[in-house]
Parts: structure tokens; sequence; C-alpha cells
């Protein structure tokens, strides 16, 4: 299991020390993915740590001032520039894999299965500072934008489960298990803006055919009680979103200024 609290623990712990060291440079790191959803949510963690830098350069120097020295492989992905992993034990001896995932925030989602994407940068636009421990800050990016992230990921890793070999599926179906997780928890435990949605719907040219296909694939990883949930939840925070009708024309105007 990707998510068992003896995992995620272990990812905490490296995730705070990452940011305490980044702060201590006067900075804070902008945290994506799983890990900005635990921030909201306060639910399950993450095996994960996704990282947006401001640019090529500002990574680099991140990543060889503290990854390569800190006992990080480093392997090269599609999906992120960079992919840097280690192994730490947990209480009872077992070995767990690190990985923090790096990308340039000029960079964008590629989601799989479509001509969908998703500029990274716009977590640069829609972000908060949130304490992942005391005096250990980072940036994460808004509740509305990892509705859209999460929604990204959805479309995305269902398209690479249809391709997937047989062991590569059992990690992605644990993937869309988290991201229907996380989507629910975003619903339940967070104030969403509709109208913020609505204007990274636009932007991000997520139409309603995309929005059902999202949908029963996170309500394909919940239980029947969670389903009945998320249902009510989706309907509730993103069908008012929906741009069955189009953006309204004051939406329209800021959502085509910048990303």
């Amino acid at each position: 299991m990707l998510y068992t609290s003896e995992v995620t623990d272990q990812t905490l712990k490296e995730l705070v020390e990452f940011i305490s060291w980044y702060n201590k440079l006067g900075h804070e790191p902008l945290i994506v993915g799983g890990w900005a959803a635990y921030a909201y949510h306060g639910g399950l963690g993450s095996k994960d740590i996704d990282v947006v830098f401001p640019g090529g350069g500002a990574m680099q120097q991140t990543l060889l001032q503290y990854f390569k020295v800190n006992g990080y492989d480093e392997r090269k992905t599609s999906f992120f520039d960079y992919e840097f992993y280690k192994t730490r034990k947990t209480s009872n001896g077992r070995e767990v894999e690190m990985i923090i995932d790096a990308v340039s925030s000029d960079r964008k989602v590629v989601v799989n299965g479509t001509a969908l994407t998703i500029p990274w940068g716009l977590a640069e636009k829609y972000k908060r500072k949130h304490y992942f421990a005391q005096n250990v800050h980072a940036w994460i990016a808004e509740p509305e934008l990892m509705v859209i992230y999460k929604i990204g990921a959805l479309i995305g890793r269902a398209a690479n489960l249809s391709i997937a070999t047989e062991r590569e599926r059992l990690r992605i179906e644990g993937k869309l298990w988290k991201d229907a997780k996380d989507l629910l928890g975003l619903f339940e435990k967070t104030p969403l803006a509709s109208n913020k949605i609505a204007e990274l719907l636009y932007k991000c040219g997520l139409s309603d055919e995309f929005l059902v296909q999202a949908k029963q694939n996170a309500e394909d990883y919940l239980s029947e009680k969670e389903k009945s949930a998320f249902q009510e939840k989706w309907k509730e925070k993103l069908e008012s979103a929906s741009l069955k009708d189009g953006l309204p024309k004051h939406l329209k105007k800021s959502a085509r200024n910048g990303l």
C-alpha cells in the first residue's frame, strides 16, 4: 500500500526538513500535489513531494545545493523536470523510498489522452502560505487550483492506465485512488470559490466533457458512502462553475489576462 502512515510519516519528515532548509535561506518553496492537498484536508499524506520552482535556474541551484548533497539520486521523468529519490527506514526497519518531483513554473502539465495542458505557472499566481510545522512555512497552491490539478490527474492517469503494464497498473491505480480521496477531502474540508474554479476551468480548457470524465474516474475509486458524499459535493462545488453556458463576461476578461 502506497499511503500507509509509516510511509507518509517518513515523507512528511523529509518535507519538513527540506522546507526548513529552504526557510533558512530566507525563502519558501512552492508545494503542489498530495502534500498541498493534505495541508487543506488534514487526511492522508503523500508518498511524493511535488515542488514548483520559479524557473530553471532557481530549480537547478536548489537541486544541486540540497537534493544531491542529502543522499538523493536523480532520474529523468516525462511529467516533471527531475525526480530525486532516496530510501529512508521506518521505526520498524522498513525501507521507504522518498521521492521529490521538481518542475519549473514555465512548464505545463500535459494531460495524457487529451490536448489539455495545465500550466504549472498557475501555482505561482494562485498560492497561499502554510505552516507544516512550527516556524516551517511554504507556499501551497490555492484549493481551487488543487481541484483543477486533481481533475487533470484523474483524466491523465486513467489514460495511462489503459496502456500500462501490470506492475505499472498497481502504482497508477494507487495514485488514482489517492486523487479521488484528495478531491473529496478538498470538497469536504475547504471553502471553495465557484467563481475562481470557473475562471481556472476556462483558463485550462476543462469543458463539461472533461469534468464528466474526471468525476467518473474518481467515483471508480470511492466506496459507496464516499461516492454519495462526493456526488453531492461535486454538484455543490463544481457544477455551479460549469462551462456549459460559457464563462460570465466579467470572468472571461480576467481569465484571459495572463495565466
